[in-house]
């Protein structure tokens, strides 16, 4: 059937007509392959349209999923951010309870002329452990609170920051430079009229004058221990105060057996006289 031909004339305006040969089928059935072709090609457009669409969805889809994820994440974040806050705002309130209870400490050693606890050569990030930080900071409020009581009762420190002019020991007689005396504190030089600290807290059970001290004061401590201030020109307290460490309890004299202005300092520990000097530092 493809023998037979047939003459098709085309014409184009402007240009020579020209004799197509082609066979006599396709001229018979050119309807048909045409109606062919346009199905083919608005099927593959559909398809082509179809694929894209279906594409653009599964896109979608994952953008919309990733999206989801980002903002879960940033939800997670944030709630972390918040608790990380949180848990920052409560360590800094749990320390400054322990800085506040250190800086009473550090007072109460600056009035009874002690250097102030601090750290030497120590640093870094700190990184507190958020789950245990408040038992961190009761414990260590706790450690202190119980360091400041026996820093309280315990005669630590120096009740005048004059010169040592007689320490404790045997020493020769003061007035005849003669022979040698049991001296049973510590004597420091200073003005008349200049204060005298307690060096712990306690109970004063005499204040007044006693033969040899002079005006003296005489303070009753926990734990067996006792001090004694004399030679004062005026005293500051009366039998019966209690006193915290740091308190004035009197000015600095030369009354009783005395060669001029100083204190005579005393520490008793279950009624023996021990060495100051040893409190004089903690």
């Amino acid at each position: 059937m493809l023998k037979k031909k047939s003459s098709v004339l085309i014409c184009i305006e402007g240009h020579k007509d020209k004799n197509l040969v082609v066979p006599t089928l396709i001229v018979k059935n050119l309807k048909n392959i045409a109606l062919s072709v346009s199905a083919l090609i608005v099927t593959l457009v559909g398809s082509l349209i179809y694929m894209a669409h279906k594409q653009e969805k599964e896109l979608n889809s994952q953008y919309e999923a990733t999206l989801n994820q980002v903002n879960q994440k940033n939800r997670q974040l944030t709630l972390k951010k918040n608790e990380t806050e949180r848990g920052i705002l409560e360590a800094k309130k749990s320390f400054d309870k322990i800085d506040s209870t250190l800086a009473i400490i550090n007072q109460k050693m600056k009035n009874r002329g002690l250097k102030t606890i601090a750290l030497q050569n120590a640093g870094g990030p700190v990184e507190p452990d958020e789950e245990n930080i408040d038992l961190l900071s009761e414990y260590y409020e706790e450690a202190l609170k119980d360091l400041d009581n026996k820093l309280s009762n315990l005669p630590i420190g120096i009740p005048h920051q004059g010169k040592i002019t007689s320490k404790f020991g045997y020493r020769a007689n003061p007035f005849t430079n003669r022979g040698r005396e049991m001296h049973s504190g510590v004597d420091l030089k200073g003005n008349t009229g200049d204060p005298i600290k307690a060096t712990a807290s306690g109970k004063v059970t005499f204040s007044g004058y006693d033969g040899e001290y002079g005006n003296v004061v005489k303070v009753q401590h926990k734990n067996g221990y006792e001090t004694r201030y004399a030679h004062l020109s005026k005293t500051k307290v009366k039998k019966g105060d209690k006193i915290d460490a740091g308190k004035t309890v009197g000015l600095l004299g030369s009354t009783g057996r005395s060669t001029g202005p100083h204190l005579h300092y005393e520490i008793l520990k279950d009624d023996k006289k021990i060495n100051p000097e040893k409190y004089f530092r903690l």
